[in-house]
C-alpha cells in the first residue's frame, strides 16, 4: 500500500503544479494590456523634421471623401511663443499653405492655452465641424495640460468615431499615445517630470519617440521599460506591457484601426519588451516605407506598397 500511496501522492503533487503552471498563464494572459488603434477614423503620426503635407492632405481627401476637407490645426503646442506671435497678426505657415497651395479655403486655426476655454462650444464645434485636424509641434504639454479631460478631447474623439482624421508632427505625434514621453517643460528627458506623462490615448497601451536618428534616440525607450513598477505617474501601469515606436524625422506611420504602415525615407523602431527574456538582446524591429505593423498582435504584416523609386 506505501508505493501505491506514494505514487498518488506524486500524481497529486504533479496535478497541483500543472494547474498552477496554467493558472499563472492564464493570470498573465488577463494582465496583458492591448495595444489597439482607433476603431473607426485614420492617425497620421510623423517624426518630425519636413512635415508632406501633400500626403496628409491626400490621406485626409481619401479617407473623408471630400474634395476641399475643412482641417482645424491646432497650435497650442507652441505655447506662449505662438500666443505672441497671433497678438502681433502673424500667420502659421502650415495654414497658410493648406489655404494657398491647397485651396483649402475654410482651413482655420484652433489656438488656446485655456482649459476654459476649451470647454466652450466656440471653441470644440471648430473640431466638429471639421474633416480632419493637425496637431503642429512644440512641446506636448501645453497639449495635454489644456486638454486632457475637456470637452476639446472628447470632440477629437467624435472626429475619429465619424471617420476623421487626425494628424500630428513632434510633440503632436507623441500626445496620441497613451503614455506620452518626454513630457517636460525643460530637459525633454524621455520620462519627462513624472507628471505630464498622460497622453490622449487615440492608440492605447503604446508610447511614441520622435527625431529619433537625428538626436541620437534609438535607445532611449528603454529607460522606459526599465521604469520599477509603481515609479510611473499610473502607478498600476507596468511599461514592460507598453508597445515602444520610434520614428524618425521626414517620416511617419499612418495608423487605420490596429495597422500601422510607415511612410517616408527615414526608419521606424518598434520595441516589444514582452519579447525579452533573461538575458537575452534587447528584442526590436526596424521597418522601412511601405512596411505594415500589427499593432494588436505586435507583429510584421507585409509590404502595403513599393518603396518610392522603385
Amino acid at each position: 500500500m506505501a508505493p501505491h500511496r506514494f505514487s498518488f501522492l506524486r500524481c497529486g503533487s504533479l496535478t497541483l503544479i500543472l494547474w498552477s503552471s496554467v493558472w499563472a498563464t492564464l493570470l498573465q494572459a488577463e494582465t496583458r494590456l492591448e495595444t489597439r488603434g482607433p476603431a473607426t477614423g485614420t492617425l497620421y503620426i510623423s517624426g518630425g523634421g519636413k512635415l508632406d503635407l501633400a500626403e496628409f492632405v491626400e490621406l485626409v481627401r481619401r479617407t473623408t471623401r471630400q474634395a476641399s476637407p475643412i482641417i482645424r490645426v491646432m497650435t497650442t503646442s507652441q505655447g506662449k511663443r505662438r500666443q505672441a506671435e497671433i497678438e502681433q497678426g502673424k500667420e502659421f505657415r502650415l495654414l497658410t499653405s493648406l489655404q494657398a497651395k491647397f485651396g483649402l479655403k475654410q482651413s482655420t486655426e484652433l489656438f488656446t492655452l485655456s482649459r476654459e476655454e476649451a470647454n466652450t462650444p466656440e471653441f470644440y464645434g471648430e473640431i466638429d465641424t471639421a474633416d480632419a485636424v493637425f496637431m503642429a509641434g512644440g512641446n506636448q504639454c501645453y497639449f495635454t495640460d489644456t486638454f486632457l479631460d475637456t470637452e476639446t478631447l472628447a470632440a477629437l474623439r467624435r472626429l475619429l468615431d465619424r471617420g476623421g482624421v487626425i494628424g500630428g508632427s513632434s510633440a503632436g505625434a507623441q500626445v496620441q499615445a497613451s503614455f506620452m514621453t518626454r513630457g517636460d517643460y525643460g530637459k525633454r528627458v524621455i520620462m519627462g517630470d513624472g507628471e505630464h506623462q498622460r497622453g490622449f490615448g487615440f492608440i492605447t497601451n503604446i508610447a511614441f519617440d520622435v527625431h529619433v536618428e537625428e538626436r541620437n534616440r534609438e535607445h532611449d525607450l528603454f529607460t522606459l521599460f526599465k521604469a520599477k513598477p509603481g515609479s510611473l505617474q499610473d502607478r498600476s501601469l507596468d511599461s514592460q506591457q507598453l508597445l515602444g515606436i520610434g520614428i524618425d524625422q521626414d517620416t511617419a506611420i499612418i495608423v487605420e484601426g490596429d495597422r500601422c504602415t510607415v511612410s517616408g525615407p527615414g526608419r521606424v523602431t518598434v520595441f516589444d519588451p514582452r519579447q525579452w527574456t533573461g538575458g537575452s538582446e534587447p528584442y526590436f524591429s526596424t521597418l522601412v516605407e511601405g512596411q505594415v505593423f500589427d499593432l494588436a498582435s505586435r507583429h510584421l504584416v507585409e509590404f502595403e506598397v513599393e518603396k518610392k523609386g522603385q
